[in-house]
């Protein structure tokens, strides 16, 4: 009897989890000093996927994607001064905002951004 009732609460944790996990799935626009940025993704059952654009335009595949409530992590890899760089982005998702910490892999650069959300 007591198994079953904390197997029970356990089951609705996790489904209360998954109900109040955000949305990240559309296309997100922000600016930093470096440039405009646009991510394009979608989310679903905790995974991220997506893209992003260099500042040249070329479309860059999100990997390591995920949104657990409403953390959000994801890498892509892209190019400075023709050497390829891998950037990690993370942060929190509150409705149609999104406040994101990018940096380099090695962590020798970083800048923070706040995205809105243009559509879902």
């Amino acid at each position: 009897m007591r198994k079953t009732t904390i197997l029970g609460l356990l089951c609705m944790l996790i489904f209360a989890g998954l109900c109040l996990a955000e949305e990240a799935t559309g296309t997100w626009k922000g600016s930093s000093n470096e440039g405009d940025w646009v991510f394009k993704l979608k989310s679903e059952a905790g995974k991220v996927t997506g893209n992003t654009y260099s500042m040249e335009g070329k479309e860059l595949p999100i990997k390591d994607g995920k949104l657990e409530g409403n953390n959000i992590s994801f890498a892509f890899d892209t190019e400075w001064q023709g050497q390829p760089i891998g950037l990690v982005c993370k942060g929190t998702v509150k409705g149609d905002s999104m406040a994101l910490h990018v940096e380099t892999d090695n962590g020798a650069w970083g800048t923070d951004l706040d995205l809105k959300r243009s559509d879902k």
